[in-house]
């Protein structure tokens, strides 16, 4: 059922609250491109130091990741009644929360506690993330969305594709790079919070109470949205953190090539999917199952194949446009969240919290299959669940 909403009327929205809102997404979004998958590769690496062996390090990160999607879970219905405070002091909050676990995982990196806290600086820093993500709800979007100021225009998605790139050279060329990658990002991400004082006030009422949302999850009419949104998560998790790994420990352990290749990535996709997807208009192939079902579920095993960077690349140009999009995902930032992060109704923390646990089926597959065989064979795992994940996303019905 459709929440009775406090949002004043659109008619009335002033243009100056959604360009405020188009600048604190680009800097938040650029920002986030730069550090936060490269966060999580420091974390792999710092793993890798005290762990025995490689898969140790991989189902430790894992399990960390894990532990952030948990948060989100069990935060977000709470966090859903906060917006009756208004959705501008939210995402105040949220942006401050997600600075403050950067900055709590750079202080650990630099030493400020000492090398014994570091376990306990990443628990923090995993469950910030965790609280950003159910805190973070996006106000106007609809708004932005009808009057087209605030659309997202290809020159600001190159400039963010670009990030990455930015980021592995960065960390390269600085001294402590990976802790001055990580405050760089905050600073960025605390300048991203100027523009949110200048939006209007959104408030919207969320009528399930904390258990009543769980019981929602699992009840049986619900089971249909529930089902395909964890199959989303656990796709988004193989996307958006083990591919990266993989990708990183295929070309070396190389900051400079991994934000190269992903920053190529997107600058081919961003450019080349209108034409692709022009041209399978043209063919009328564009509203074919079968090729649909052609386009989720080769990529992920070509993935599984690929054993050079050129070949990476090349499976994630054919990914990323030919892949119908999915509301949510922003693959530029690495996030993924319910109804593209913009409270809809009940249903947007109940998809949210279903997402969340998508993801932790995910990291469980891949903790428990690097434990038992070896982390090629956990990565070939993760990429066939996500193949038939995305495959069953197709078929299923809307």
């Amino acid at each position: 059922m459709r929440s009775f909403s406090l949002r004043e009327s659109t008619l009335a929205s002033p243009m100056r609250s959604i360009r405020a809102l188009s600048i604190h997404r680009f800097l938040f979004r650029f920002s986030f491109a730069g550090v936060n998958i490269f966060s999580w590769i420091f974390v792999f690496q710092y793993f890798f130091l005290v762990e025995p062996d490689i898969a140790h390090a991989f189902v430790r990160t894992a399990l960390l990741y894990a532990l952030s999607q948990t948060i989100t879970c069990l935060v977000t219905p709470y966090a859903a009644r906060l917006l009756r405070l208004g959705a501008r002091r939210l995402l105040m909050f949220a942006t401050l929360v997600a600075a403050s676990s950067f900055v709590v995982l750079g202080a650990a990196f630099a030493g400020f506690w000492g090398g014994s806290y570091i376990p306990s600086a990443l628990a923090v820093f995993a469950c910030g993330l965790g609280f950003y993500r159910a805190l973070y709800w996006i106000p106007y979007e609809i708004e932005v969305e009808a009057t087209g100021v605030g659309r997202r225009t290809r020159l600001a998605e190159v400039c963010i594709a670009l990030a990455p790139l930015l980021a592995g050279v960065f960390i390269a060329a600085m001294p402590l790079g990976p802790v001055s990658l990580l405050f760089a990002g905050v600073t960025m991400i605390l300048l991203a919070t100027v523009p949110v004082f200048y939006l209007r006030e959104v408030r919207e009422r969320f009528s399930w109470g904390y258990r009543e949302t769980f019981g929602q999850l699992i009840e049986p009419a619900n089971r249909s949205v529930v089902g395909r949104t964890m199959l989303e998560g656990a796709a988004g998790a193989a996307l958006l953190l083990f591919w990266p790994l993989a990708i990183f420990i295929l070309t070396g352990w190389s900051y400079e090539m991994l934000g190269l290749i992903l920053s190529l990535t997107f600058v081919v996709a961003i450019l080349g999917r209108p034409l692709v997807r022009r041209g399978m208009r043209t063919m009328s192939s564009h509203n074919s199952a079968g090729m649909d079902v052609l386009f989720a579920f080769t990529p992920w095993v070509l993935r599984m194949l690929v054993a050079t960077p050129l070949g990476v690349i090349g499976v994630d140009s054919y990914f990323y446009t030919t892949t119908p999009r999915r509301i949510g995902l922003d693959p530029l930032t690495y996030e993924q969240a319910a109804d593209a992060g913009s409270f809809v109704d009940e249903f947007t923390a109940l998809k949210e919290m279903a997402l969340a646990l998508g993801r932790i089926l995910m990291c469980i597959i891949a903790a428990v299959c690097a434990l038992l065989f070896t982390l090629p064979m956990a990565f070939i795992a993760i990429f066939l669940v996500a193949a038939f994940a995305s495959t069953a996303l197709v078929l299923a019905p809307r």
